[in-house]
């Protein structure tokens, strides 16, 4: 009989402490997307490449250096092409004009954290890459601010918009 209470004192404590660190892994989970969120202003809906998250985070704020491809400094393509390096391993186009090779294109109401976005600023050729984040922000390299979160709505750059692509695997 004692046999059978300490089994199920067992049975019981493993419950209690497995159903625990699923809630403490949750709260976890909800604090990295709250620290993050807050970190590049935008709201993260919770399902986000975490390592993608966290990458982008680290390159906020790294200067602008045209035909550069470091935390040192960095242009639009630069940063795009380093950051699929670090994060997938997947090495894409240097420009901004080839990137569009690495894509299939999608609509602006289907973009996921890490899909591409295509300006055509300073001709008809594609001359601006970005990154999506969430909440219809994006993530890219600027020439006066370095690399910036900035809204889809901007006017500017919904002015110049092209097209968005996922970046084939």
């Amino acid at each position: 009989m004692k046999t059978t209470h300490l089994l199920k004192f067992v049975i019981i404590a493993l419950s209690v402490a497995t159903l625990s660190s699923c809630s403490t892994s949750r709260k976890a989970e909800r604090n990295f997307y709250a620290v993050y969120s807050q970190k590049l202003g935008v709201q993260l809906e919770g399902n986000e490449d975490k390592d993608l998250i966290k990458a982008m985070a680290s390159w906020k704020g790294v200067p602008y250096r045209y035909g550069a491809a470091s935390k040192r400094g960095t242009d639009c393509s630069g940063f795009t092409s380093q950051l699929y390096q670090e994060v997938y391993g997947k090495k894409l186009h240097r420009s901004s004009k080839d990137q569009v090779k690495d894509v299939r294109y999608i609509s602006k109401r289907n973009l996921k954290a890490g899909d591409l976005i295509f300006f055509k600023i300073e001709s008809r050729k594609v001359s601006h890459v970005a990154v999506y984040i969430a909440d219809n922000k994006f993530i890219h390299a600027t020439t006066r601010k370095g690399v910036m979160v900035d809204d889809m709505d901007n006017k500017y750059y919904s002015k110049y918009y092209f097209k968005s692509g996922r970046v084939r695997m």
